[in-house]
């Protein structure tokens, strides 16, 4: 699986690395396998919950999707990432409404949150198909190429 991990993130890195922190520079195979030992750890512990999305009809990977704790263990978030080549087929919109769907059956959670800057329209475009409302636009820090300083806090509520 690292493998598939590793030819994924590659054959994205020049979009990944526009948004995505970790992927200030390209990944190695070394790195890859240390990030998925790290979150099978965390899985096991219950911590953070990250996944492969997976294209059925190829068995290609062609992303990942995670909810983490990270900021607000009282406030998951949810992240993912789709390989640019498989970009707008619904991949990510899928992954993320099923980790909210999940946050609010398995976790005692009232609010679920997805963040992204302002300026990355495709990832932006996903919490309004699923039932997220944006809460606020928040300061960021510029922390790759991409970043413009401003962000989106989109959150879901769970519904009584």
């Amino acid at each position: 699986m690292a493998d598939a991990i590793y030819d994924a993130s590659i054959a994205s890195f020049d979009e990944l690395h526009q948004w995505m922190i970790w992927a200030h520079e390209r990944p190695t195979h070394e790195a890859v396998s240390e990030f998925l030992e790290l979150a099978q750890t965390l899985f096991d512990d219950d911590q953070d919950w990250s996944y492969v999305l997976v294209e059925k009809a190829t068995g290609d990977i062609v992303g990942s999707s995670g909810m983490h704790l990270k900021d607000d263990p009282e406030c998951p978030e949810i992240g993912y990432w789709v390989r640019t080549d498989r970009a707008g087929r619904g991949y990510a919109t899928s992954a993320a409404k099923a980790l909210a769907d999940a946050a609010f059956r398995c976790l005692t959670v009232e609010r679920v949150k997805i963040r992204m800057d302002q300026a990355n329209a495709a990832s932006a475009s996903v919490p309004p198909k699923i039932g997220f409302r944006l809460l606020a636009i928040e300061d960021r820090p510029l922390e790759t190429p991409g970043h413009t300083g401003k962000g989106f806090i989109w959150v879901r509520d769970r519904v009584s």
